[in-house]
């Protein structure tokens, strides 16, 4: 997914939030499909067996990883709270059954799925905790649950971005945080954690790395849409200031490009369980 917080900064910040969407699907979900391979071999779906499976993707998006998982031959049903986002989803999974939902509250019974997914959403979602509970809720005994989120800590991304900031002098907008009671370290053991707390077992949980590929407009574009905390920070700048943030970021991607492709180290945490 989809980012549920970015959703909401993204309004605030004026632009339409289909053109918001948009540059999402050209932009940070490219980012986020990277985990596509390692979710679909967490999630098991196999032969016969996938051909069986009731799957559904809370947080879809733009639909990438819900068309990933139809390819499987599953029946997947996919959630996103966003409309604008649901419809660019019905492009990309056509077969899919879409409806508009956001976790803690999904619309569906008890145990009415094999295999629950949810990539980049549950970090997001005001109570994360509640939000593993319903997937758990959702899923059958024996099913699995499937959750990926973003590590604390700085990345090639991140420190580029804080090097464009110092240079142009922008202010920086502190990121919005969970109250610490609700809160969970963004941790491989704080993930886990997060599952295990939810009732399931056999929790497996690691570290994902891959090479996100992009280009120094495409970077760009997603934070002048005002995504993520780099796009609420660049909002809240002068005219002045978010000029010389796209000359800093100019200079700052030439090391990172070559032959026109940005080349982003990048990580994730992948965690999976059982449902008891």
């Amino acid at each position: 997914m989809t980012h549920a917080t970015t959703a909401a900064t993204a309004r605030t910040g004026g632009a339409g939030w289909t053109a918001v969407a948009e540059a999402y699907r050209d932009t940070f979900a490219p980012l986020c499909a990277g985990t596509i391979p390692a979710v679909l071999r967490a999630a098991a779906l196999r032969g016969e067996d996938a051909r069986r499976a009731r799957v559904l993707d809370a947080g879809a998006g733009t639909g990438r990883l819900t068309a990933a998982l139809l390819s499987t031959g599953a029946a997947v049903s996919a959630v996103d709270p966003d409309e604008a986002m649901l419809a660019l989803a019905a492009e990309t999974a056509p077969d899919a059954q879409l409806g508009r939902a956001a976790l803690p509250h999904l619309p569906y019974a008890a145990a009415s799925f094999d295999v629950t997914v949810a990539n980049f959403v549950v970090n997001h979602v005001a109570d994360p905790r509640a939000g593993l509970r319903e997937l758990a809720r959702v899923t059958r005994r024996g099913g699995r649950v499937v959750v990926t989120i973003w590590p604390s800590g700085h990345n090639t991304q991140s420190r580029l971005w804080a090097e464009v900031l110092e240079a142009s002098g922008a202010r920086d907008v502190p990121a919005t945080r969970l109250p610490a009671a609700l809160d969970f370290p963004r941790t491989v053991d704080g993930l886990s954690g997060l599952l295990k707390g939810a009732g399931l077992r056999q929790v497996a949980s690691g570290t994902l790395r891959w090479t996100h590929r992009t280009t120094p407009d495409a970077l760009w574009r997603g934070a002048d849409a005002g995504i993520g905390g780099i796009g609420t920070t660049l909002r809240a700048q002068t005219a002045a200031v978010r000029a010389r943030m796209k000359l800093e970021h100019d200079r700052c991607v030439r090391s990172l490009t070559h032959a026109g492709e940005l080349v982003l180290p990048t990580t994730a945490i992948l965690a999976v369980g059982t449902r008891s």
